[in-house]
């Protein structure tokens, strides 16, 4: 009894220690007409961003939301006093902002470029009058000077993070919605004193702050000269920060989070720059994260042994995925637990119906969550738009059949559909990513079918990289990280020399670059699993193309030497790498399983390689990518593909 009463005591003492955490989302959407400014997703935002709060142990009551007209300026500045009065000590808060950005005159001579960043309230103005001069715009001054009131009251064991899902600068472009678009507010004749071009958001302001003052992570969909696009519906680091959430390692920190979420951001907005500024190398809420293992909620139980969840291709789940029924509440899956075992029978955008294996014990959808047991992955699926300027029938009527034949994709005639746009430029064209319509590939028509082949070609080779870089094995069984690092090296004598701090090549947005000129890295990979782990690493650019990374020609590593011990960490000094143009930005994608695994093979050879008839489930998948026939064999892919898979997003720029 005794020690029943010490232990229960250890436990509400551990209880008291952990910080409380808080929260305060504002969604403004739905902007009245008479301020200027269009209407966008941002409300959608609002349950994605608050589930995923829940899931971390955030108490429904700590947790306040402003929507639309709640959130003017007066609105939101007295939310936050509240939300101040609540917090103490050594708590956990989160900020959330989706709506509109804009960027602001200076008022104060305090910027470079003379221009504020400000967020705009549901009663700020897209433009500066005679009666209406800024006063509702919420400037980055006054954020700064609330985010040192928040830190100074959490003191040096608490934590605040800002998530900005907004835009800035630029101007309106077709493709996708976006979140601002609109140029600066100033009064008549104003200009800037300076054409700035900032890699940051240029919303952190670096007000001064007591010695004790918490840290600060502010994350921001984009940076402060780029437009920040909505994607199918949502916030596009709304829902990127959502997914990284559900895909937290273990001893996470700031950075690593912001890693996974740039790993997301690139596939959905490719040219889109999320930044990450303030105290990066915390760990992610003091190390109080729950890493739960992943779950969908059960949203209506049709009958008692079929059922529909919250969740569906936007979370990378498709038919024919295995799932486990467990109750509510279910941290990780026990087998003791699972009250049912069901199939995915469709899968929809954002929704699937689930066939079980036998009745649930209630009716009621809250006592049952939904845990994904075998991952099926579904077909490479890409949407293009044909602009107006491609009037060929051939060309048309060409992409049309061989998206359609390979089961590719399908060409859709809604541009905030589209994944690609194929434009014609004089006797040239060009494939765009449609968030913001910008080149990836120009062909010219030079000889009768060949541009119609060149064009489908490319068309197959972005829609496998999306596929790869969006492809996900999270079985934490298997988890690994891994990671470039920049080193001395003299590449006359070929002498290698010590590692140099990592943050010699992050930029302001937090993004690790590398100039073709006098940059070289090598790389580092960590065991964090418990057992024995083979790895394979491949590089996706921009326009699809895939690359072996390690191993590669020049470091051809055997399985052995690519096997890491539990716990182990290696950094491959005798494998330097340089980098030459296209300056572009590029994903690596790592996998990790128990047996041996080398995609250089299949990849070098375009699928047709293989190594011998014991080969990786995983390599058998990567090789599958690469028909562009994906019929019933891919689409049912799964089981026997245990690992887990990670990424590190990188840049090469001009010295």
């Amino acid at each position: 009894m005794k020690k029943f009463i010490i232990l229960i005591f250890a436990l509400f003492c551990c209880q008291n220690l952990l910080a409380n955490k808080h929260a305060l989302i504002i969604a403004v959407g739905d902007y009245p007409a008479k301020t200027g400014w269009g209407a966008i997703s941002s409300v959608n935002d609002v349950p994605l961003i608050k589930q995923t709060l829940l899931n971390q142990g955030f108490l429904e009551e700590n947790i306040e939301v402003l929507i639309n007209e709640q959130a003017t300026k007066k609105g939101i500045m007295e939310a936050m006093q509240r939300l101040k009065n609540r917090i103490a000590e050594g708590d956990i808060v989160v900020i959330h902002y989706s709506g509109h950005g804009q960027q602001i005159f200076d008022d104060n001579g305090e910027e470079i470029d003379g221009k504020d960043e400000a967020l705009i309230p549901y009663d700020a103005f897209v433009k500066y009058t005679h009666n209406y001069k800024g006063e509702n715009h919420l400037r980055d001054d006054e954020l700064g000077n609330l985010m040192t009131s928040f830190r100074n009251k959490l003191g040096k064991n608490g934590q605040l993070l800002f998530l900005l899902d907004s835009c800035h600068s630029g101007s309106a472009t077709r493709g996708a919605v976006t979140r601002g678009g609109e140029g600066t507010f100033a009064p008549a004749g104003w200009k800037a004193s300076d054409d700035v071009k900032t890699a940051g958001s240029d919303m952190f302001e670096r007000s001064k702050v007591s010695q004790d003052a918490a840290p600060f992570v502010m994350i921001s969909g984009a940076s402060a000269d780029e437009l920040n696009y909505e994607y199918e519906g949502y916030g596009s680091l709304s829902f990127a920060f959502s997914e990284a959430m559900n895909e937290l390692g273990s001893d996470f920190t700031y950075r690593q989070l912001f890693a996974k979420i740039a790993a997301n951001m690139n596939v959905i907005s490719p040219k889109q720059t999320p930044t990450i500024e303030g105290d990066t190398n915390y760990k992610l809420f003091k190390g109080e994260y729950v890493a739960q293992q992943p779950y969908f909620e059960v949203t209506d139980i049709t009958r008692p042994d079929l059922i529909r969840m919250n969740a569906g291709k936007i979370q990378r789940i498709f038919k024919n995925t295995t799932v486990k029924i467990l109750p509510a509440g279910t941290t990780e899956v026990e087998e003791d637990k699972v009250l049912a075992k069901g199939n995915i029978s469709n899968a929809k955008f954002n929704e699937s119906i689930i066939k079980l294996d036998k009745a649930l014990p209630t009716s009621n959808e809250k006592d049952f969550w939904v845990f994904i047991d075998e991952p099926s992955y579904g077909d490479i699926s890409l949407k293009v738009y044909l602009d107006e300027t491609v009037t060929d029938s051939e060309i048309k009527n060409g992409i049309t059949d061989f998206l359609k034949q390979n089961n590719l994709g399908e060409v859709v005639a809604d541009t905030l559909q589209a994944d690609v746009f194929v434009m014609k430029d004089g006797e040239s064209f060009t494939l765009n990513v449609s968030r913001g319509v910008e080149t990836l590939n120009e062909i010219n028509k030079e000889r009768g079918t060949g541009a119609l082949e060149s064009i489908n070609q490319k068309l197959f080779n972005f829609a496998q990289g999306q596929y790869l870089k969006n492809l996900s094995l999270k079985n934490e069984k298997y988890e690994f990280e891994f990671k470039l690092l920049p080193i001395e090296y003299d590449i006359e004598t070929g002498t290698i020399g010590e590692l140099k701090p990592e943050t010699e090549n992050l930029n302001e947005a937090g993004t690790f670059q590398v100039n073709t000129q006098d940059d070289f890295v090598v790389l580092q990979v960590t065991n964090k699993s418990d057992r024995p782990l083979y790895f394979s690493i491949i590089e996706i650019n921009t326009q699809g193309e895939i690359m072996p990374f390690m191993p590669n020609d020049n470091c051809d590593f055997n399985d052995n030497e690519r096997k890491l011990a539990p716990g182990q960490t290696m950094v491959f000094k005798d494998c330097i790498f340089s980098f030459g143009p296209p300056y572009e930005k590029l994903v690596l994608k790592g996998f990790a399983t128990s047996s041996p695994i080398n995609f250089q093979p299949t990849v070098q050879t375009r699928g047709e390689g293989t190594r011998s008839g014991n080969q990786n489930p995983l390599e058998n998948f990567i090789q599958q990518s690469y028909s562009k026939s994906r019929g019933s064999g891919a689409t049912s892919t799964s089981g026997g593909m245990e690992g887990y898979s990670t990424e590190f997003v990188y840049e090469i720029v001009e010295e």
